[in-house]
């Protein structure tokens, strides 16, 4: 009976601990291993990454990355602060954990010693500017602004054309609570 094969890893992946089971009987503790050689590093319980080579030392994989290994491949949406603010509305916010909307789990959870925020919502596939507008004026005390800010800003930003209304409605009508619809229909009537 011949040895199994050194695990052939590729820098900035991310491996599941059943995902070792192809080079071992015994996958746990080849993940050991692997992590004492310096070839892997642990995300969490079960999660691995193969370090990316950098000149200043092994780096940490990207977070959607870890995040596609956390969740099985199963859809996923990063939103939050960094998103909110590149609209232009008003927000400002900073977090300490990345939001990231899921199908699968809900919770506070740390990867590689960075914080995630999960949420098990309803998302769109391939989100447009107007969807995160929407979900903004959402979670706009999440993000520390105002509603009246961010409905004054929005009235602005529709009245220079920088939304399709159209596809902010379609949004608003998808994915909002009535109340922030009723927000949304609100501004376009204004900025008309």
């Amino acid at each position: 009976m011949t040895a199994p094969a050194e695990p052939q890893l590729k820098s900035g992946l991310a491996y599941r601990t059943r995902d070792l089971a192809r080079w071992g009987r015994n996958p746990t503790r080849l993940a050991q291993r692997l992590v004492r050689e310096g070839r892997l590093r642990e995300a969490c319980h079960g999660l691995y990454y193969a370090p990316v080579a950098s000149k200043f030392g092994p780096a940490p994989v990207a977070d959607e990355v870890l995040l596609r290994g956390f969740l099985d491949d199963e859809p996923f949406l990063i939103s939050g602060p960094p998103r909110w603010n590149a609209l232009g509305l008003g927000a400002t916010a900073l977090f300490a954990a990345t939001l990231v909307y899921n199908t699968k789990r809900t919770g506070a959870f740390t990867l590689a010693g960075r914080r995630f925020l999960l949420r098990r919502v309803f998302f769109p596939k391939q989100p447009t500017p107007e969807w995160f507008v929407v979900d903004l004026l959402k979670h706009h005390e999440m993000a520390g602004v105002a509603l009246s800010e961010l409905r004054s800003n929005l009235v602005a930003t529709l009245r220079l054309g920088r939304w399709d209304i159209y596809r902010l409605r379609d949004m608003s009508a998808t994915y909002a609570t009535k109340a922030t619809a009723a927000l949304v229909e609100e501004c376009i009537a204004e900025a008309r």
